[in-house]
C-alpha cells in the first residue's frame, strides 16, 4: 500500500460535536454520550470529496467532515491521502472531482532505484488551462469541425437562396461559406478556452494542492504528482492504468483509465531533458 508512512491524527468537529481519528482505522468519538465507534476502511460503501467536506458512507451511518474544520490545508491533504491510500483495494464508490491531481487510491508502492525523471514546482495557470483545452480539444475535435463544416454548407446554401445566380457567384459563395464555418469552429474553441479557464479558478478555490509545491515523477514502474509535504519518495501510479497521453506547449499530461489527469509541467525540466521526457512516456502509453 502506498502513502504508508503518512501517521494518523484526530479531527475535532465542534459543531457536530465529535472526533474523528484517523489511521489504520476510521473511529468516530461521540462527545455527547463518550461513545468510540470504530471502522475498518474495508467496510466503507462510498467515500466522497466535495467542495465543502468529505462524506464517508458505511452501511448503516453516514459521516461528514467539514473542511473548515481543519486547521490548516496540510491536514486536508493528510486526510485524503490517509483515507485514499486505505481505500486504494477497496471496492467503495470513490468520486473526487473538484482535483487537479490524480486521487491517491491510484498509487501503489513502488521501486524507485531504477533511472527516473523528477521535478519540483507549483502549478501555473497556463499549463492548467492550456491542458484542459487540449483534454476537451481532445475528445470534441470531431464534433466541433464537423458543425463547422454543415454550418459551411448550410451557409453556402443560404447565401445561393438569398443571391441568386449561383454560376456567376459560385467561388465567391464557396470562399464566404468557408470563412463562416471556419469562424464557428473558432468561435467553439475559444468557448472551450473559456470553459477550461473556468475550470482552473474553481480549483484554485476547491483544491487546496495548488498552493502546494508538487513532485512529478516519471519511472520505468510508473508516474505521479504528489504533495512534496507527503511524499515519501516510493508512491507511483503504474503504467498499466494510463490510458493515453497528451501534449501541449506547457505540459505532458497522462490520464489514467479513471478520467483522472496527471499533469506535468515542462519548465520543470531542462530543455534537453523534455525531449527525452515525452520520448520515455510515448514509449509505455499511447499518444491520443
Amino acid at each position: 500500500m502506498a502513502f504508508e508512512s503518512l501517521a494518523g491524527f484526530h479531527l475535532t468537529v465542534s459543531q457536530q460535536n465529535q472526533t474523528f481519528i484517523v489511521g489504520d482505522y476510521f473511529a468516530v468519538f461521540d462527545d455527547d454520550t463518550d461513545m468510540l465507534d470504530v471502522y475498518e476502511w474495508s467496510s466503507v460503501k462510498e467515500y466522497s470529496e466535495l467542495p465543502d467536506c468529505f462524506r464517508i458512507v458505511f452501511e448503516r451511518v453516514e459521516y461528514t467532515l467539514p473542511k473548515n474544520a481543519f486547521e490548516e490545508n496540510i491536514q486536508i491533504i493528510h486526510f485524503r491521502t490517509i483515507a485514499e491510500g486505505m481505500l486504494a483495494s477497496c471496492s467503495a464508490q470513490k468520486n473526487v472531482k473538484h482535483r487537479i491531481l490524480p486521487p491517491k487510491y491510484n498509487y501503489s508502492s513502488a521501486d524507485l532505484s531504477a533511472s527516473l525523471y523528477t521535478g519540483t514546482g507549483i502549478y501555473a495557470e497556463k499549463e492548467i488551462n492550456s491542458g484542459s483545452v487540449s483534454h476537451i480539444y481532445s475528445k470534441l475535435k470531431f464534433p466541433i469541425w464537423l458543425i463547422a463544416a454543415l454550418s459551411a454548407v448550410a451557409s453556402f446554401f443560404g447565401i445561393w437562396a438569398i443571391g441568386g445566380s449561383l454560376e456567376k457567384n459560385f467561388i465567391l459563395y464557396v470562399i464566404i461559406s468557408f470563412f463562416i464555418g471556419l469562424a464557428v469552429g473558432i468561435i467553439i474553441y475559444l468557448v472551450l478556452c473559456i470553459i477550461a479557464r473556468y475550470r482552473y479558478s474553481g480549483f484554485l478555490k476547491k483544491d487546496v494542492s495548488t498552493a502546494e509545491n508538487i513532485v512529478f515523477v516519471v519511472a520505468p514502474d510508473g508516474f505521479g504528482a504528489i504533495e512534496q509535504c507527503i511524499y515519501s519518495g516510493k508512491e507511483l501510479i503504474p503504467w498499466s492504468f494510463a490510458k493515453y497521453y497528451y501534449e501541449t506547449k506547457y505540459s505532458i499530461s497522462i490520464v489514467c483509465r479513471d478520467r483522472s489527469v496527471c499533469c506535468i509541467p515542462k519548465r520543470l525540466f531542462q530543455k534537453n531533458v523534455q525531449n527525452d521526457l515525452a520520448e520515455f512516456i510515448a514509449a509505455r502509453v499511447e499518444q491520443d
